[in-house]
């Protein structure tokens, strides 16, 4: 059987059939469905958007289920995991997913005050799982090999640190302190963005990089920057509602638009690479966990286009979010349905494999 040490290098399917090797970043599924639902409360779908919340509850509680007796089964495995320069990094979508569970909390039901905890709940992770992993990267020894290491996927150490700036933001005004965290995560996450996102275009510049590599996590290339931008428009918004924060407000203003420029380039490119690895290559589309870090990005740009045009008054850019907002909630629905699949599969596999153990005994 094929243990996490075991698993793929990036651009190769995962595989999730036991508890021992089951994904570490299934959580974003969590973050996929949680920015679909907030998308689709900013456009006014409130029924479809707080059905997305209650789903999203349920699967938060079903994965960290499964984290947990994952870590009581297999500790040492999980801890392998952890500080693996390819698999580590997909542990902050718990951070994300955290987060961005609070910011539906905040947005569509208006509960800062349970937003609160889950925000002092995610930093703490944000913390904790960031600093072990870079320990225990920048200390291991030998050095793994960078084209089997890096992918779109460390780009979820920029995802998870805005994450901690975009609920901090909502819930700033419990405390000046939490404003003063949001905005130096934003600019933390930004800084970390620029250097990350420099290897990713070393590695896909010049080291070979086949379709079959051209997985669903790279969509978190345009995902880490939209969520950046959200986390500035936020802030600008908080800023505004609250006199005497001015003089930082332009500046956060300036960058957004930096990075927001930087998500709308990458959108292009990214369809196209999508249709050549699938329509030209013919790489075959089939279901696989890391197609949630697709869905994630595709909200992520509706969402923060619509912060982005409210903040600056630009008003054409709304139809933008509007088709992003409703192309996010496609593939969402599209990707569910890969799982529905894929989980009655395994019920079936399961099935057959016992009704034979059953007639061998």
């Amino acid at each position: 059987m094929q243990t996490l040490h075991q698993m793929p290098v990036p651009g190769q399917p995962v595989n999730i059939t036991t508890l021992e090797n089951f994904f570490p970043g299934y959580f974003a599924l969590v973050m996929a469905t949680g920015i679909v639902s907030i998308g689709l409360q900013l456009w006014g779908y409130h029924v479809p958007a707080i059905s997305l919340l209650a789903a999203n509850v349920c699967f938060f509680i079903i994965l960290l289920l499964i984290l947990f007796l994952r870590i009581y089964r297999y500790p040492q495995i999980v801890w392998s995991d952890l500080h693996h320069p390819a698999r580590g990094v997909t542990f902050l979508t718990l951070v994300a997913g955290t987060n961005i569970l609070g910011s539906q909390l905040v947005i569509i039901l208006n509960r800062a005050d349970w937003a609160l905890y889950v925000w002092i709940t995610g930093f703490v992770l944000w913390a904790l799982l960031l600093y072990t992993f870079f320990l225990f990267n920048i200390l291991k020894e030998p050095k793994p090999v960078f084209e089997q290491s890096i992918s779109g996927a460390w780009l979820l150490i920029v995802v998870s640190t805005e994450s901690v700036a975009v609920l901090g933001a909502l819930i700033a005004v419990h405390s000046s302190y939490i404003a003063f965290i949001a905005l130096c995560t934003y600019m933390i996450g930004g800084m970390l963005y620029l250097v990350l996102i420099g290897l990713i275009f070393y590695r896909w510049l010049f080291i070979s990089m086949k379709a079959e590599l051209l997985t669903p996590p790279y969509w978190i290339n345009m995902g880490a920057v939209a969520i950046t931008a959200l986390a500035g428009s936020r802030l600008v918004m908080f800023g505004r509602s609250h006199p005497g924060l001015e003089h930082w407000t332009y500046f956060v203003e300036t960058f957004t638009l930096f990075f927001w420029a930087f998500a709308s380039w990458w959108v292009p490119l990214l369809f196209l690479l999508f249709f050549y690895r699938h329509f030209i290559a013919r790489v075959p589309l089939q279901y696989d966990p890391q197609y949630w870090s697709m869905v994630f990005p595709l909200g992520m740009y509706g969402v923060c286009t619509f912060n982005y045009a409210k903040i600056t008054g630009f008003a054409f850019l709304l139809p933008v979010s509007h088709l992003f907002v409703f192309i996010g909630a496609v593939t969402w629905i599209i990707v569910g349905i890969g799982l529905i699949i894929e989980l009655v599969k395994r019920v079936k596999v399961n099935n057959s494999a016992q009704q034979v153990f059953r007639n061998n005994v």
